[in-house]
């Protein structure tokens, strides 16, 4: 058994925004953490990159009064360890995900999940279909990524010196994720601080590098996924989507949606990849609405 322990986090945070208790848990690549709020029907929660489960926190906050919530901080994120030598590959990242989740006693969840937390959190849900009553993905993909040309940009430049002088001379975090906003003037300095802060030291940014390499390192692991779509067919679905992301737009909802012709879909005109900074109120609205009707409605109904 893992070990979960409990220690001091961070001065830094700003614990009107994030008012949670921090945990830890012992998982491959090192100690984990992760918040675990209120009871009643499980939500867990996967962030993308480059950020952490700070990213859940409103979603969080509203939530905990009518159900638990669950969100880690991936290996290499937030305030998880940042080893260097750990592959992060999505594999790797749902592992410890079920490790969180069985030690947790977490029964029938539902996934929420962002970015590269698509892959991650559908990588679970297929070896633990039993184990699933919902899934909601946000701004994600789930298929190989190869020939897509925003992709092969940013592998090009993080796999090569480049990105290593990027990634370990300059802390890149706050630069990638203003790009990826729509509405700019919501990546406010309190915003920026909170996902680049992780990222400080030289040393915290190996998963930062590694995890944007394996956007195409991953790419079996991409086919695989994808190939077995049709096994989540069976489940509640939405889609929450920021329209404006200049990676996971438009094109990617319609993949999705086309595979997926069930699933409840908000689309968020002028929002970019981090809906739940640029779009909170509604995010959470639409999350509500989905977990109450999908609990009283048979899907295929």
């Amino acid at each position: 058994m893992s070990l979960v322990i409990e220690r001091a986090t961070a001065g830094w945070i700003n614990r009107t925004e994030y008012p949670f208790k921090s945990h830890f848990i012992g998982v491959d690549g090192g100690n984990m953490h992760f918040v675990d709020e209120g009871s009643g029907d499980p939500i867990v929660f996967v962030h993308g990159t480059p950020t952490w489960s700070y990213e859940w926190r409103h979603a969080i906050r509203d939530l905990r009064s009518d159900y638990r919530c669950v969100a880690m901080d991936a290996i290499g994120f937030g305030l998880s360890d940042k080893p260097e030598n750990w592959s992060y590959s999505p594999v790797c990242h749902a592992r410890n995900l079920k490790v969180l989740i069985d030690e947790r006693g977490l029964e029938n969840v539902t996934l929420v999940l962002h970015g590269m937390g698509g892959p991650i959190g559908l990588e679970y849900a297929l070896n633990n279909m039993p184990n699933v009553r919902r899934i909601v993905m946000i701004n994600s993909w789930a298929w190989n990524l190869k020939g897509d040309p925003a992709a092969e940009r940013i592998w090009k430049i993080a796999a090569g010196p480049l990105g290593m002088m990027i990634f370990f001379n300059i802390n890149a975090a706050k630069k990638l994720m203003k790009t990826m906003f729509g509405d700019k003037s919501k990546f406010t300095e309190a915003v920026s601080a909170a996902y680049a802060t992780p990222f400080d030291e030289k040393e915290a940014r190996h998963g930062l590098h590694k995890q944007f390499r394996q956007i195409l390192e991953s790419g079996p692991v991409f086919d695989e996924i994808w190939s077995r779509r049709e096994e989540l067919k069976g489940l509640p679905m939405q889609f929450i989507w920021g329209m404006a992301d200049p990676a996971f737009g438009e094109k990617a909802l319609n993949r999705f949606w086309r595979e997926f012709p069930l699933a409840e879909v908000a689309r968020l005109a002028g929002c970019g990849h981090f809906v739940t900074e640029e779009r909170p109120v509604e995010t959470i609205k639409t999350l509500r609405t989905f977990l109450s009707e999908s609990s009283r409605n048979s899907y295929l109904a």
